[in-house]
């Protein structure tokens, strides 16, 4: 005969309240399961939205000529999602052009990117020897060809040439000369010249085509202050008559070259 063990209707209830307890902690952990997923989902569904794509594109800092290239630059985006639009990219692209210094792109959310972009700043048209001319900035980076919308800034003639969007180093001395130019003294320049040196390493010589036929040396592109107030005093204090250079390059001694044809003509003692 078997023996039937009893339990005590209290250890059967302790059981059955275990087992109740358990049951709920699982629903439990299958309901924030579940929400935890509907919140995903729901914040993939947003991103995803049709109101959240790009409908508006803001540009500001720009003349109205340019806005046609910058839209382009930037491209189809929109209708594009917001979240997939990559600002460090578009930026990138933009500082590309050439005459573009800075440019800073945000998502403004829901719907907006805002772009704000710098232009650099034409200083000087460069002359080149096959005759291109082109625009610089005063790191000398070219940002335009064609000097035909620049004709009231300063030339300067090379003998070399660079693309656009490179920097052009021999056209440092002249935009260092130009800053030190006096305004009375840059209605007397036609053209700044320079020449690099004829050896690697050795500097080059900066010259000035003046108004009427003379030329100024000033030597190598150091001292310019000094060289630009000797110039001057020769201008405002020496018979011009027949002058064909005015050489400063050692400032302290400056010299005057005249035409001696000129000069037999003119009656006036060359010196």
């Amino acid at each position: 005969m078997t023996a039937v063990t009893k339990i005590d209707p209290r250890i059967r209830a302790r059981r059955g309240a275990v087992r109740r307890a358990e049951g709920r902690r699982r629903l439990r952990f299958i309901l924030v399961g579940v929400a935890i997923l509907g919140l995903i989902f729901a914040g993939w569904a947003a991103l995803r939205s049709p109101l959240l794509d790009l409908d508006h594109i803001e540009i500001s800092g720009l003349r109205p000529s340019r806005l046609a290239e910058v839209s382009e630059t930037i491209g189809p985006v929109r209708g594009t999602s917001l979240k997939d639009i990559e600002p460090a990219l578009i930026e990138a692209d933009l500082e590309a052009l050439p005459w573009v210094l800075h440019a800073d792109v945000e998502k403004s959310w829901p719907n907006t990117v805002r772009v704000e972009v710098v232009e650099r700043t034409a200083v000087a048209r460069l002359a080149e020897p096959d005759g291109r001319v082109v625009v610089v900035d005063a790191t000398g980076t070219v940002v335009a060809e064609g000097g035909s919308a620049h004709q009231g800034l300063p030339q300067i003639s090379l003998g070399s040439s660079a693309e656009l969007g490179a920097i052009e180093p021999d056209a440092l001395p002249g935009l260092g000369l130009i800053e030190v130019l006096p305004d009375d003294l840059a209605a007397w320049v036609e053209a700044i010249t320079y020449r690099r040196g004829a050896s690697e390493g050795a500097r080059g010589l900066i010259g000035i085509d003046l108004v009427g036929e003379a030329e100024a040396h000033l030597g190598e592109p150091t001292l310019l202050s000094d060289k630009v107030q000797a110039l001057r005093s020769v201008l405002n204090g020496v018979d011009l008559t027949c002058v064909r250079m005015i050489d400063v390059a050692a400032p302290d001694f400056p010299t005057v070259r005249r035409d001696p044809v000129c000069t037999t003509r003119a009656g006036i003692q060359s010196s």
